[in-house]
């Protein structure tokens, strides 16, 4: 049984005050998506992100727009970091603030959508100034609520272009909710294809394309991302193995490591 989950949490911001050693190695976060509307701030370091297949590579001062189950993963140069470089995101609970504000029926109001957004925004200083605002408990809810206004003013002024955000045609959407929705049991590249009518030779190179990366490695994020749901709501790491399809406990170890930088048995510990 699931532990009783807290209220979600409209707003969170994330800062990496220990940025890590960029000096001596490269670094790359591993690819994951997140239940949030991800605003991302990278101020000096040298690097690239990759945002459901898109690539952009690091300025001197970068913000991203990442959308909620957008694939994106970050590359850090080795010798890219300087004293004074950051790293942070604020997180936008979309679900959380709904009974308050629907930011989908706003940006519908101007014939926008969350996916159509353009993926790399300027502005990075009125941008960030407005997500400290934002993320400060000590501030009202109406002020942050009327910050966050705000934000969306400046990030949706830029419609995506070939170098902006990437839109899901209708059977990528339905592909992603069939993964979504059978991560638990044993999904295969055949299976998939069969069922949307493709070969699996043109299914593969389909899919990459549309979503940046192969079918097994989109499957193994969806499979990781809920791992860590259930490892942090008391489940045991065999548990959570079987929970998310993995029929190998070992094979399942490995993945969770490649791609959280630590084992399960650790992550279920902190």
């Amino acid at each position: 049984m699931l532990k009783e989950m807290t209220r979600p949490i409209p707003f969170i911001m994330d800062i990496k005050s220990e940025l890590p050693d960029l000096c001596q190695r490269e670094v790359i976060s591993p690819l994951h998506y997140g239940e949030t509307l991800e605003i991302a701030f990278v101020k000096g370091i040298e690097g690239e992100i990759f945002i459901n297949g898109k690539q952009f590579e690091f300025k001197e001062k970068n913000v991203f727009v990442i959308p909620p189950k957008y694939l994106h993963t970050s590359i850090y140069r080795k010798g890219g970091s300087k004293e004074g470089d950051t790293i942070s995101a604020l997180h936008i609970n979309l679900h959380a603030i709904t009974p308050f504000i629907n930011l989908n029926k706003l940006l519908h109001k101007d014939n926008r959508t969350l996916p159509n957004l353009a993926f790399r925004c300027e502005d990075f200083e009125a941008i960030h100034e407005i997500a400290c605002r934002i993320s400060d408990e000590s501030r009202t809810f109406l002020l942050r609520t009327v910050d966050l206004l705000k934000l969306f003013e400046i990030i949706s002024s830029k419609k995506a272009d070939d170098d902006g955000a990437f839109e899901y045609s209708g059977k990528a959407a339905e592909i992603i909710e069939f993964v979504e929705e059978g991560y638990t049991q044993k999904l295969t590249i055949d299976a998939a294809a069969n069922k949307f009518g493709y070969s699996k030779q043109y299914f593969c190179k389909w899919f990459k394309h549309m979503i940046g990366v192969s079918f097994s490695e989109f499957l193994n994020t969806v499979r990781i991302h809920h791992a860590r749901i259930y490892l942090e709501n008391g489940y045991s790491v065999e548990e959570a193995s079987t929970a998310c399809g993995f029929s190998d406990p070992s094979y399942f170890a490995k993945v969770f490591k490649a791609r959280v930088g630590t084992t399960p048995k650790a992550y279920s510990l902190k």
